[in-house]
């Protein structure tokens, strides 16, 4: 009884259900408000996909101010939902990595109304479009717009408020939307609208893109795969069960109160886009990832080179740990060597390896996403001479031995043979192999068997030879009894170079197991190659081994004549029937070849002309043509851009070389041949700006970059290089400097006024002389101080006029010096002059010293910079002028007591400084920023043009690659000038 309730007390134990595995906490945050766009990760969850690969997700809202790529790069997503220029975070070293591609194509795109007069994008001219200002995030658009010939300078670009009234009410003309969203709520309202795509202009990008951190892979790399394919099950189950999902969306997740017919709508318009051209969700191309990242390259926002090997995240069928997949990371290419003439095994073949190692290791990338770099060699002994020094990280399908046990470590074996022997077709089969042991064999050179048969057979006649073929020629000929190989080896080379001859007799006892060399300095790499050689299934290696050799293997006893009789009969037959057999198996295979050329060369013609269509726009959106002239033919060829640069048709091609020298300025033909000459003299490349008279008689500026191929014997073989129109860049630049110019003689003017208030005050001292010189000789004439008629007074007089006369003549030169300095200032110096700012310091100073006397301010002066420089002397007397004679204005406008002005010069670390600071309080902190700016000024009641420190900006900057900035000190406005020593300190 007792155990009887012990039982009853017991069984609700043993009926309760046992723990289930704990679940690993991850999440997913999405890249913009609840709706069908996420329909898949929402079914994954409900339907308990996610559960079922061992996950608890969380699903995180979209809000406005988040960036998707931030929130899982700093670890507060585990996933994220993003857009295609994520990728180019990747480039910024941000390190993430692209699980699935869930839309094929964009839903982006331009929207405008039927009533308006937009019908091509080229009627974009002076429209008003609502999208958001991040190029980034509207690069697809921006791109189709430049291909047009559409920029900022030709539409308005209003900020996108994510209201469709604005399109309604007409408020803009165009606005950037969803295929899947706006086009459904226009219709239900019975408005009429067009739509611009930028992928029907061939800027095609993927949208939706999975992705995670390569830290979260690292960590996690099986689990990545794991929740990507309950990710991809979540999405094939929403597209295959819409109403479903639908209505879990209504019930669940609608945050934005979208109607079922809408949601509906949207799932439809969703799928075409996740099945463009593709019958699989999710799949990445790396052509498509890299030329979205071309466009973004083009538009200038990122200059960094993409690695698609690190972007795009392979699932791996192999469990490796964390330390590592850590190390397949940080060696994207396993480096390895091989046997460069030892078909069927390998062989080297125009660079690239073949033969049944290729397939393994095509194998092993499918199965674990190694990825392998060949390092080529001429001989087997090369390579391992090389794999010794460590230049090979592998050796694939080796033998195990003690000898090579110095340098390398062998993995599991993953597939075993035995060694045969390959006789003429007269030979009888063996059964007892010490029973030819006395024979001659031809052998392979360098074969791993060769010590192991001698040390077993010791009466076994040897011969090596350099190659499989020769081997077995030499048994074809009589000149040794047989061969011994490899069953594979053997086959090959029967089924090869035989003339059908030589028949496989019998086989050794001892079987060659086939493993990875792995060099044995390296633990990690040996464990990871014993894990990759233990997931290859016998199967699939099968298949390859099968692909290159077909076996045709007897092993029969001679024991009756009569039975070899039947035996010779029979396989006779089989041969027959094996030839049979064979033949249609390779008119198979032929057909097959056949059929995939013609496959392969429509898509190449489709990638030729995709990839062509690229160019050709990237050309046209970049002004960039290309040309090639083949120097051997005399021929050359341009790009579709380069004859638009030029202004010909590609019709007009006769002579395009003659057509490219009628082009250039007559001005700039020469400078142009020459360049070219010399390029091809010296042997490098050049760069060359020069002008194009059009039939029009307008000038294009081009730049060009030409670099020219030569044979060994130094011979030009083909040029080849670029032509960009750069005309709209040098109007710039002209009309900058036209600007400038016409600003710098503005501001000189301005300081007219001001030096004619300093020519006054210099003038005044010798003027008032001079007067008072000819006052005095004037009373002694009317007073009759002298008497001429006596010869003494008389030449009294002669001296006294003299000595005045010469007092005039010193005044008369002062002024004329005066003149001279302020003449000369106004002079610019279009070259510059070797000088020191002391010097230029002081002369400055001579220009200012009477007006700054007359205002009663004290100049002091800490001069310690002796070195000299290239300098525009005038244009930087010019700057000292502007900076003093403000501080000049601001000490007497705000009637500074004791008003000083410091100029102070000093050197330190190869740069020269130069100081000018007031006593007169300072700039207001709220203009600071402002004074350098064209047209600032807080002078107006004095008519100031606010150009003076602009242009003296400018004068430090380009004349003088220096700096110039202002701040305030103790007492006052500090304005300093820094110039960089270029070459360094002259003298001293």
């Amino acid at each position: 009884m007792r155990l009887l309730l012990l039982f009853f007390l017991l069984l609700p134990l043993f009926a309760s259900p046992l723990p289930s595995k704990s679940l690993q906490k991850v999440s997913l945050q999405l890249v913009w408000l609840d709706q069908f766009q996420f329909a898949g990760y929402y079914m994954a969850k409900e339907k308990g996909f996610y559960k079922d690969a061992g996950f608890e997700v969380e699903l995180k809202k979209f809000q406005y101010d988040m960036d998707t790529f931030l929130e899982v790069s700093e670890g507060r997503a585990t996933y994220g939902v993003g857009r295609p220029s994520i990728i180019l975070y990747d480039s910024l070293a941000k390190k993430i990595a692209i699980m699935a591609a869930i839309f094929q194509s964009s839903p982006n795109i331009l929207i405008a109304l039927e009533s308006s007069d937009i019908n091509t994008i080229k009627d974009f001219d002076g429209k008003v479009i609502m999208q958001t200002r991040d190029l980034v995030q509207s690069a697809s658009i921006s791109a189709m717009l430049q291909s047009k010939g559409i920029t900022g300078s030709n539409i308005k670009i209003m900020d996108h408020n994510f209201q469709l009234s604005e399109l309604i009410d007409k408020k803009v003309d165009l606005y950037s939307g969803y295929l899947s969203n706006e086009p459904y709520t226009l219709s239900k309202l019975g408005i009429k609208y067009k739509i611009f795509s930028p992928k029907e202009e061939g800027f095609d990008f993927y949208s939706d893109l999975l992705f995670t951190s390569q830290k979260n892979i690292q960590d996690n790399y099986v689990s990545v795969g794991k929740f990507k394919e309950a990710s991809i099950l979540g999405w094939e189950y929403a597209f295959s069960h819409i109403e479903e999902s639908v209505d879990l969306i209504l019930k669940k997740y609608n945050s934005q109160n979208k109607t079922r017919e809408a949601l509906i709508f949207e799932a439809k318009e969703l799928k075409k886009l996740a099945y463009y051209k593709t019958d699989k969700i999710g799949v990445i191309s790396e052509d498509k990832i890299q030329r979205t990242y071309d466009i973004y390259k083009i538009l200038g926002l990122t200059k960094t080179p993409l690695n698609l090997a690190k972007i795009i995240y392979n699932v791996s069928k192999v469990d490796f740990t964390k330390k590592e997949r850590e190390y397949l990371v940080s060696h994207p290419q396993i480096s390895f060597c091989a046997q460069p003439n030892n078909m069927p095994y390998s062989a080297i073949k125009d660079g690239k390896i073949i033969g049944i190692s290729s397939g393994i290791l095509d194998l092993i990338t499918k199965e674990s996403g190694i990825e392998f770099k060949l390092i080529k060699t001429d001989s087997w002994e090369e390579s391992l001479e090389k794999a010794a020094a460590r230049e090979c990280d592998i050796v694939p399908l080796v033998v195990a031995n003690k000898k090579r046990q110095e340098y390398f470590n062998f993995s599991t074996p993953f597939y075993t043979e035995p060694l045969v022997i390959v006789t003429r077709n007269s030979e009888n089969y063996i059964l007892d192999i010490n029973s030819i042991a006395d024979k001659d064999f031809a052998v392979v050179k360098g074969n791993f068997f060769l010590k192991d048969l001698e040390a077993k057979y010791p009466t076994i006649k040897l011969h090596e030879v350099d190659s499989l073929k020769e081997a077995l020629e030499s048994v074809e000929q009589g000149k040794y009894y047989g061969s011994i190989n490899t069953l594979m080896g053997a086959a090959y080379g029967i089924q090869y170079f035989s003339k059908i001859n030589l028949k496989i007799v019998g086989k050794f006892e001892n079987n060659v197991e086939l493993s990875f060399a792995v060099r044995n300095d390296d633990a990690t790499l040996i464990s990871i190659f014993d894990k990759v050689t233990k997931s290859l299934k016998k199967e699939d290696t099968q298949k390859i081994f099968n692909r290159w050799v077909s076996i045709n293997y007897v092993n029969k006893v001679d024991v009756w004549y009569f039975k070899e009789i039947i035996f010779i009969i029979a396989v006779f037959l089989l041969f027959l029937l094996y030839r049979e057999y064979f033949l249609k198996k390779k008119n198979k295979e032929l057909k097959f070849l056949q059929e995939e050329l013609i496959n392969l060369n429509h898509t190449l013609e489709s990638r030729i002309s995709e990839a062509t269509s690229d160019l050709d726009k990237a050309q046209e959106v970049s002004k960039i043509g290309s040309w090639i002239l083949d120097l051997t033919k005399k021929e050359l060829r341009w790009s579709k851009q380069t004859y638009q640069i030029f202004d010909y048709s590609k019709e007009e091609n006769s002579n395009l070389y003659q057509m490219f020298l009628d082009r250039i300025h007559p001005k700039d033909v020469d400078k142009v041949q020459s360049e070219y000459t010399k390029s091809l003299e010296e042997k490098t490349p050049y760069q060359l700006e020069h002008r194009l008279l059009m039939d029009d008689g307008d000038i294009k500026y081009i730049k060009e970059n030409c670099e020219t191929l030569f044979s060994p014997d130094g011979i030009p073989l083909i040029s080849y290089g670029t032509v960009q129109d750069i005309t709209d860049k040098v109007k710039l630049e002209q009309e900058i400097k036209k600007k400038d110019g016409f600003m710098l003689h503005q501001s000189r003017l301005a300081q007219m006024g001001e030096m004619m208030s300093m020519i006054a005050h210099q003038w005044k001292q010798p003027l008032s002389a001079i007067a008072a010189s000819q006052i005095s000789v004037k009373v002694a004439l009317e007073l009759g101080k002298y008497d001429f008629d006596k010869p003494q007074e008389r030449e009294e007089f002669f001296k006294f006029l003299d000595k005045n006369l010469e007092k005039i003549a010193l005044y008369v030169q002062t002024l004329s010096g005066t003149i001279q300095d302020f003449s000369d200032f106004y002079k610019p110096t279009k070259k510059s002059i070797w000088t020191s700012v002391d010097s230029i310091v002081s002369k400055s100073y001579k220009l200012l010293n009477d007006s700054l006397s007359a205002a009663g301010i004290t100049v002091k002066f800490e001069l310690q910079s002796k070195s000299q420089l290239k300098m525009h002397e005038n244009e930087f007397m010019q700057v000292i002028l502007n900076m003093v004679v403000n501080a000049k204005e601001q000490l007497i406008s705000k009637k500074i007591n004791n008003p000083e002005i410091t100029i102070r010069t000093y050197e330190e670390d190869k740069h020269i400084f130069l100081e000018i600071e007031d006593n007169a309080g300072g700039i207001d902190e709220e203009i600071m920023e402002y004074v350098f700016d064209p047209y600032f000024s807080t002078k107006h009641e004095k008519n100031g043009t606010g150009l003076g420190l602009h242009m003296s900006r400018i004068i430090i900057n380009e004349y003088h690659n220096g700096n110039i900035n202002v701040k305030n000190g103790e007492h006052g406005a500090i304005f300093t000038i820094s110039l960089l020593e270029r070459g360094g300190v002259i003298t001293k």
